[in-house]
């Protein structure tokens, strides 16, 4: 395998990586019969060559002293890439030959897991990798229903399977990144993180991740990249770190990446009203020690649930007035939470146990960070108001659409029963 390139054309920010592999202005040769190989190429110690035969005439040095050890190179495995900026690439039909054997230099190369690629910005590793984290993250799911087991710990368990998936190599491709790469990555990463929060499939990926406290992995990557480059920096000085300063950088990245993520949470383009309540209180709500968010509850902090509003939107009702009230009032999870009469009796036990009458999202949210209570009364409140809400929902659908009805139950005894590993 070869990566060459010359200098001058190598971006600052590949060359800073391999600077180490590249020749700067000449080749140095050590034995008559290095220079033989050499001049075989046109490449002599004083004279500029072009890069096609520099790459030859490097790669014949390897593999001369490769044999030298008693070794062997299949040069018909061998692949040749060649980094360039834009508009600046080799002719169709670029190869080299060594050995007798043709090389074709190609755009891409796949090296110990990872795809690199002519303009060093991985687009083409990440398109490759997606449909991988995806095909995981969809066999994953089906472990994960919203109702019922497994726990939190579990679903978190599964999450981090895709995610180191998808970080692998990440202190290399990280500075690289570009929009249409990091919205590769946060289509896997809201698949499962919805699985995190039983949440409904419709929930936007800036919501989702907050709600599960997974930090964007675009910014995991980069803080993954920072620490490496650290430990770098710290061995080629020949200094050695303990484990306690290594966390300490540990915990100083983390908090960089929660800072940014914050920074970018504050124009989300969905999910706003949930946002604007747990980002003010992000750290505590990642780092608390109790609570977990159950399928309904969810539904009550998301908006994505059995509301009038949501139902019309997805086309399940015709319209989004609530039916459990008279008032007429668009029915919305901030509707049920501090409005709807029909949750009266429920609402004062919830008020009994907040202290307040007070139930603002961002009211409620900061209550359920503070106390554990807190977060089990609201929990209570929202698995009673949306069970009864749930069972008015399937009522006025079997009323309107008995045909539709019939068919969700048939689908759902089916996957009920289908217990077969993905």
């Amino acid at each position: 395998m070869t990566v060459y390139k010359w200098n001058s054309l190598v971006p600052v920010h590949l060359y800073s990586k391999i600077k180490s592999l590249l020749v700067q202005t000449s080749i140095k040769y050590k034995s008559n019969v290095e220079i033989a190989i050499a001049r075989q190429h046109n490449c002599t110690i004083t004279s500029k060559v072009t890069t096609l035969n520099r790459a030859v005439a490097i790669h014949c040095l390897f593999i001369l002293r490769i044999r030298r050890l008693g070794l062997e190179v299949a040069l018909n495995k061998s692949e040749a890439i060649c980094f360039h900026r834009a508009r600046r690439g080799p002719p169709a039909g670029s190869h080299i030959v060594v050995g007798g054997v043709r090389i074709a230099v190609n755009s891409t190369m796949k090296y110990l897991g990872l795809v690199l690629d002519s303009r060093w910005n991985f687009g083409p590793h990440l398109r490759q990798l997606v449909p991988k984290l995806r095909g995981a993250a969809a066999a994953l799911s089906r472990l994960l229903p919203n109702l019922g087991n497994p726990n939190t710990s579990c679903r978190w368990l599964y999450m981090g399977i895709v995610r180191s998936m998808a970080l692998y190599g990440s202190p290399v491709w990280a500075d690289g990144l570009t929009a249409p790469n990091v919205a590769l990555l946060r289509s896997s990463q809201r698949a499962m993180a919805i699985r995190v929060i039983r949440g409904y499939r419709t929930i936007s990926f800036e919501a989702a991740s907050l709600l599960a406290g997974s930090p964007p992995w675009d910014l995991e990557a980069k803080a993954l990249a920072s620490l490496y480059r650290w430990r770098g920096e710290l061995a080629a000085r020949g200094e050695r770190f303990p484990p306690r300063v290594l966390e300490a950088r540990r915990t100083e990245l983390r908090c960089d990446t929660i800072t940014e993520w914050k920074t970018r949470l504050a124009q989300p383009s969905a999910g706003h009203a949930i946002i604007a309540a747990v980002n003010p209180v992000m750290e505590a709500w990642i780092g608390r020690g109790h609570g977990v968010l159950t399928f309904r509850l969810t539904q009550v902090l998301s908006g994505h649930g059995c509301f009038g509003k949501y139902l019309c939107r997805i086309g399940r009702e015709q319209t989004s007035v609530c039916h459990h009230c008279d008032g007429g009032l668009e029915d919305t999870a901030r509707h049920t939470l501090e409005e709807c009469s029909a949750w009266a009796e429920p609402r004062r036990e919830l008020i009994a146990v907040l202290g307040g009458t007070d139930l603002s999202l961002s009211t409620v949210i900061q209550a359920m960070v503070n106390s554990e209570s807190a977060w089990d009364g609201v929990a209570s409140f929202c698995e009673q108001v949306m069970l009864a809400k749930e069972a008015a929902e399937r009522e006025r659908e079997s009323r309107s659409f008995p045909s539709r009805r019939r068919r969700a139950n048939r689908q759902r005894r089916e996957a009920a029963a289908d217990l077969r590993p993905p």
